[in-house]
């Protein structure tokens, strides 16, 4: 397994595509995840307080409450052109628990508990592609677009004060 981290996310005419990066590669695995995974993602990754939990959410204070530690995500296969993932728990009495998960769901976790990704080298060896290939650019755009239409969505729900945070975001991103 090689330690790796989320290097961008990127809107696609099929949806979103998060790219995992191994560390010190030159190479990242694309992999396409719906709308609501990419939000998922990024609001944890920007740290972003929302009025009402996500998934993700649930899941974090219920590994906090039950006194589990999420010590790592896997990527693991790639199988018919799908990802498989899991989640590795250290439980209270001392082991491992590891759980299936789908690898967006899994990253929308581990950016949220700050653990480490890990992914398979023959994953990475099925479908990387080099890095150069793709700029910072497109993923700071696709955050921009993704962050817009939840302003959007905000406005027109009447949610002022959810749309003067992601305002905020907006802002912080255009520094």
């Amino acid at each position: 397994m090689l330690e790796a981290e989320i290097w961008g996310i990127a809107e696609t005419g099929d949806g979103f595509m998060i790219f995992i990066k191994p560390l010190a590669s030159e190479y990242s695995v694309p992999i396409f995840i719906g709308q609501l995974e990419a939000q998922a993602i990024l609001i944890g990754f920007g740290g972003i307080s929302i009025s009402r939990p996500l998934t993700a959410d649930l899941l974090q204070i219920l590994i906090k409450e039950a006194h589990f530690e999420l010590l790592r995500i896997e990527i693991s296969d790639l199988r018919d052109n799908t990802f498989f993932g899991s989640l590795v728990f250290k439980k209270p009495a001392g082991g491992e628990l590891i759980v299936d998960s789908r690898p967006s769901d899994a990253l929308a976790l581990a950016v949220r508990c700050k653990c480490p990704i890990f992914i398979e080298e023959k994953v990475v060896e099925k479908a990387g592609i080099i890095t150069e290939d793709f700029t910072a650019g497109k993923e700071l755009a696709a955050r921009k677009s993704l962050l817009q239409k939840e302003l959007e969505k905000a406005v027109t729900v009447e949610n002022y004060e959810r749309a003067a945070e992601i305002r905020d975001i907006l802002r912080s991103l255009e520094k």
